[in-house]
């Protein structure tokens, strides 16, 4: 759990953290919790409409000599939504299904994983077809890995980032719309300019998790998560559209 106590102006804030190995005592907490951070949040009376949608991606076998080399750029196809990049020397292949599949966080808990997700081999054999058309070898190679997990959406494909007024000291860093890689280094950027600026960008402001509150976005009702799962479902399906 996190423990907080009221302070200056009957402000409540972070004190420290309950953990199955002992206290910590903190002025901080960084909430980049991933499936969990709906559930992280939740315990200091934060519901955040966060996402899981699954996503799956593969690695091939070895391909001929020369032919992939590991300095070879990421290519990514919007037509296809399709994304490819060099792996040592093999290809690494994955997609936007356009009937993506879900869960809502509150069907797990927070001492439980998300559903485990099997190969699903007609997604992936889509995404070696529709690559096809650029690069006919790839439907004669062999899989080597697949790998699968369930990235966070948000309804609006924002991150969700920074503090928020309900409890100081409690910093978000979750909903990252898939960017991974490549928006790790951005999220980790937006969440110290929201620690140590007194004034950060307005950007940075439009991330605040209380933009959710704000706008009295609530979760009281099985509707209002369908309409978040449609909506992060569509950020996720329409992810290379133009």
């Amino acid at each position: 759990g996190i423990n907080a106590e009221y302070g200056d102006h009957n402000q409540k804030r972070v004190v420290g953290l309950e953990t199955n190995r002992g206290s910590i005592d903190c002025n901080f907490v960084i909430n980049a919790a991933g499936t969990h951070a709906y559930h992280l949040a939740k315990l200091v009376g934060l519901e955040l409409p966060i996402i899981p949608v699954r996503h799956e991606y593969f690695i091939t076998e070895p391909v001929e000599a020369n032919e992939i080399t590991p300095d070879m750029p990421v290519l990514r196809i919007p037509d296809s939504t399709l994304y490819v990049r060099a792996d040592v020397n093999s290809l690494l292949l994955g997609g936007w299904e356009p009937s993506s599949m879900s869960v809502l966080p509150t069907t797990f808990d927070i001492n439980n994983s998300p559903p485990p997700i099997e190969e699903d081999w007609p997604v992936l054999h889509h995404f070696a077809q529709l690559l096809s058309t650029f690069y006919s070898k790839i439907e004669t190679i062999g899989i080597r890995s697949v790998f699968s997990g369930w990235p966070t959406f948000t309804p609006d494909g924002r991150f969700i980032i920074g503090k928020t007024k309900r409890l100081e000291g409690f910093i978000m860093a979750g909903g990252c719309n898939a960017h991974g890689v490549s928006g790790s280094a951005g999220i980790g950027h937006h969440v110290l300019e929201s620690l140590t600026e007194k004034n950060p960008s307005e950007y940075v402001k439009s991330l605040s998790p209380d933009r959710f509150l704000d706008n009295r976005f609530t979760l009281n009702s099985s509707n209002d998560w369908d309409e978040s799962e449609r909506k992060a479902k569509s950020i996720y399906e329409t992810y290379y559209h133009i």
